[in-house]
């Protein structure tokens, strides 16, 4: 929910714990959905309505999780969080339109890294999570995740298919496996045309 004004002038919504918000007369004050609010000509808060705002609110929820899972680290710098597993690098996003987080994964992740490397290589959106409410929900998404790749079976065969979100770790993970697959036919048949010899195509 969202707070207004009833006789602003400047046609402005605020979260409830903004300090603007607090700042409204008792008889003035509404609460709406805020996608009520913009239909009723309101804008949001641009105070609250940033990054910076909302990972104060979830602060010590997210950090309290991250302890209960000692591989994982969270950081927010600038406007963008950051979460360090063992096995993964994550980008936390805020959309200010739609008021949702949107959850990028890093590339070519090899052991936990360090802060200061977290823009040294590009990021790719997460498809099979869409867009949250709350920085929490993409926290249990990404320790589920990052789990699941470092202790999940190593042949895709063996992987579960029964939730949506197993189905699509299975799909990926033959994905790869068929591209591994294909490389390697690829680089014998180089090996064949270049008429390198029988012992090094038994080394492959």
């Amino acid at each position: 929910m969202r707070m207004m004004s009833k006789q602003s002038n400047s046609m402005v919504y605020h979260r409830p714990e903004c300090r603007y918000a607090r700042k409204i007369y008792k008889r003035n004050r509404m609460q709406l959905p805020w996608q009520d609010a913009e239909w009723k000509g309101y804008r949001p808060c641009k105070c609250c309505n940033t990054m910076n705002f909302v990972y104060q609110l979830e602060q010590d929820e997210a950090e309290k999780f991250c302890r209960a899972h000692h591989n994982m680290d969270v950081d927010l710098v600038g406007n963008m969080v950051y979460v360090r597993t063992d096995v993964g690098c994550w980008k936390i996003h805020y959309k200010t339109h739609e008021q949702k987080f949107i959850l990028f994964h890093r590339n070519y992740v090899k052991g936990h890294i360090p802060l200061s490397d977290v823009e040294k290589v590009p990021y790719h959106r997460q498809k099979d999570m869409y867009e949250a409410g709350s920085i929490l929900k993409l926290l249990r998404y990404i320790q589920s995740h990052d789990e699941f790749r470092q202790f999940g079976p190593t042949d895709y065969r063996q992987m579960p298919q029964r939730t949506r979100q197993q189905r699509y770790y299975y799909h990926a993970a033959k994905r790869r496996q068929e591209k591994r697959t294909a490389r390697r036919v690829d680089y014998l048949f180089r090996l064949i045309e270049q008429k390198e010899g029988i012992k090094q195509l038994s080394v492959c």
